[in-house]
């Protein structure tokens, strides 16, 4: 408890709460960056799922820079707002349980391009994801739609 009400103390937190406009402009931001992401890396679940079969997985793989824009976003802009709250945010349970969800979306994540590497890539050439892939597609729709949920619920909870 002591490190969270020292990150509150440092002068980027006094910052955020002194500027009026900066809180809001980081929210807005992590807004962004989760459309990014999560946007992204559910059209592409979607697609090893079945959906879209009139879009090869080889240009769906392609919006992945999209993917690492948001997630960079997300991770700057969730570090500050953790930072303005830090003492709130780090005793919140569903702040907590979102970032349990998100280690797990990001294991599955890993996995996931694991097993692409393994396979040199070869189903995505071919268009034809494995059940391994499938599964791994579903697991990330769940994980990814808990760590929104348990986002928005931060501010209730």
């Amino acid at each position: 408890m002591e490190f969270l009400v020292w990150l509150e103390s440092t002068s980027i937190a006094n910052a955020i709460r002194t500027i009026p406009w900066l809180y809001p402009a980081f929210e807005t931001g992590h807004y962004i960056g989760l459309s990014l992401l999560v946007g992204g890396i559910m059209l592409i679940d979607l697609r090893v799922l079945g959906m879209a079969r009139g879009l090869p997985l080889k240009s769906m793989i392609g919006m992945l820079p999209f993917v690492w824009v948001g997630f960079a976003i997300n991770v700057l802009t969730g570090s500050l707002l953790f930072i303005y709250g830090a003492t709130s945010f780090g005793t919140n349970a569903a702040f907590l349980v979102k970032m349990g969800f998100l280690v797990l979306a990001g294991l599955n994540a890993l996995a996931f391009d694991l097993s692409v590497r393994r396979s040199g890539g070869a189903w995505v050439a071919a268009d034809r994801p494995p059940p391994s892939a499938k599964g791994f597609a579903t697991l990330s729709l769940f994980f990814w739609l808990c760590v929104v949920t348990t986002g928005r619920w931060m501010a209730y909870i």
